[in-house]
């Protein structure tokens, strides 16, 4: 989908503390073998935390950049992967009374670890709807600390982390533009992340451990000597889905200054990210990644804000922002960076 006045007018993070994996290992929380499995060498770690919480304050960060008063937003988009507080509460509320203060929509987005992207897109059609609305808020949060996560074993190829991350999309400019975002389904992969588990009752409403990383060694296993599915199509949804985008944005692969993608093992990124599309490992942000874990939603966009926080973008660079969730959903979007920023880099959860 091509993107007509659809600008990051504010951007904002909210990254706790890190826990490194020397430090986990010697608690006993993992073992050596995270370091080979995962890449990593910390995951975020939120304590105590709400993701809510955390969610207010990058909100208010990317609310406070983008030059907009709280009474110039229109809408508001909360994405999240687990858990928020109380069974049957609408954590969106919360981050909104905390953040702006004002009466306006809030919707909670259900997309997994492609959260964000689907909140732009759905912001970008809320805002384009009416003359009269001119900027939305997008965000994401999760604290993975619960008793029902391990954050070391709990996801193939990943170490779990926490953060939020947040952007102000406006109608009316600001230091980056969407040009181009589009979403995707691989229905055939469904059940790759329920692989051997009941669908009801519910998982936390038993008690049972989150396992994705069982499912999926359950649904290769499955194959035996055959290829699953998996191996050929999420390559070709890729190239089909980045492919599209650059092709609505104007843009080719050459155009492209960096790759922010989601956090997870060097090995995954480089077999079915960086190799189907041709690109270079090194235009993206694994060496952030590394020190965060696997966010959830906020991989992807918290690299983004890293980059042009640290001005490792430019005016007239484009960014291409990749992802990828269970269901499985593909995500990508180009965004071109049309001045500097400005920012302060705040010291605390950076």
């Amino acid at each position: 989908m091509r993107l007509q006045d659809v600008h990051i007018a504010g951007a904002g993070m909210y990254l706790p503390p890190p826990l490194t994996v020397e430090e986990a290992i010697a608690s006993g929380q993992c073992d050596e073998s995270v370091r080979t499995e995962t890449s990593v060498t910390s995951v975020r770690v939120a304590g105590s935390l709400s993701a809510p919480e955390m969610a207010a304050r990058a909100a208010a960060e990317a609310l406070g950049r983008s030059g907009h008063a709280a009474d110039e937003i229109d809408a508001f988009f909360y994405a999240n992967a687990w858990h928020q507080g109380p069974d049957g509460w609408s954590p969106q509320y919360y981050v909104l009374r905390e953040a702006i203060g004002t009466d306006i929509p809030a919707f909670e987005v259900r997309q997994g670890c492609n959260g964000v992207f689907a909140g732009i897109d759905l912001a970008a059609c809320y805002l384009g709807a009416s003359d009269e609305r001119g900027a939305a808020l997008v965000a994401a949060a999760d604290n993975f600390g619960t008793p029902l996560v391990d954050r070391w074993r709990s996801a193939p190829g990943s170490a779990l982390g926490d953060a939020a991350t947040a952007l102000v999309l406006s109608k009316r400019g600001g230091f980056a533009q969407v040009l181009a975002l589009n979403l995707a389904s691989v229905t055939e992969l469904e059940e790759v992340d329920r692989f051997g588990e009941q669908l009801f009752p519910p998982a936390c409403t038993v008690g049972r451990v989150m396992d994705h990383r069982a499912r999926s060694r359950r649904y290769l296993e499955s194959f035996e000597t055959r290829m699953p599915p998996i191996v050929t199509l999420t390559p070709a949804a890729t190239v089909k889905v980045v492919e599209r985008t650059l092709a609505e944005a104007g843009v080719t692969t050459a155009d492209i200054r960096r790759v922010c993608h989601v956090n997870v093992s060097d090995s995954y990124l480089k077999r079915f990210v960086f190799a189907p599309l041709g690109l270079s490992y090194e235009t993206g942000t694994a060496g952030f990644g590394r020190g965060n874990g696997h966010m959830a939603a906020n991989d992807v966009f918290s690299s983004f804000v890293h980059l042009v926080e640290t001005g490792q973008v430019r005016p007239g660079d484009h960014v291409l922002l990749f992802g990828t969730a269970p269901g499985q959903s593909i995500a990508c979007a180009l965004v071109r960076i049309t001045a500097e920023p400005g920012w302060e880099i705040p010291a605390e959860g950076r």
